[in-house]
């Protein structure tokens, strides 16, 4: 009995104590609301990297609603996660296959590759390789030097 009355008195002074706390300081992120002019590159690739092109949205759409659905959430079948995946290897390899030819050891000069609608050309100006993509709907170049 004499340890409860002790530890209730514990308690209660213990409650009592003044207890001291920091200020809370908000720091934005974002440069545009006071943030640090330093994240403004990273934001904006952060951004670029979300947005999805429309016909790519519109393809994973498509995927997403073959699966069976379970409370709203679409969900995939094994079958086609392998099929997602094998996808995906195949894609690598050629994307392996394509760089060898512009900057491996029997490099050429210039080429094109076709595969399921998309086209690649590639060809050595100077000390640059311009590559152009074109996948049916839009065409993208993009220029990178010939030597790491």
């Amino acid at each position: 009995m004499k340890t409860r009355i002790l530890a209730v008195g514990a308690a209660i002074l213990l409650s009592a104590a003044p207890s001291q706390a920091g200020n809370l300081v908000y720091q934005a992120v974002n440069p545009a609301f006071g943030g640090s002019p330093l994240n403004g590159s990273w934001l904006q690739s952060e951004a670029q990297a979300q947005n999805i092109p429309q016909a790519a949205q519109q393809r994973q759409q498509q995927l997403f609603s073959t699966g069976t659905s379970r409370g709203g959430i679409s969900t995939l079948t094994p079958g086609q996660i392998f099929a997602q995946q094998l996808q995906s290897q195949l894609y690598s390899s050629l994307a392996n296959q394509i760089t060898q030819a512009i900057f491996g050891e029997n490099a050429r000069p210039n080429g094109t590759f076709v595969f399921q609608g998309t086209t690649i050309q590639f060809l050595r100006v100077g000390s640059d390789v311009q590559v152009t993509i074109n996948d049916g709907q839009t065409t993208t170049q993009v220029v990178v030097p010939a030597t790491p």
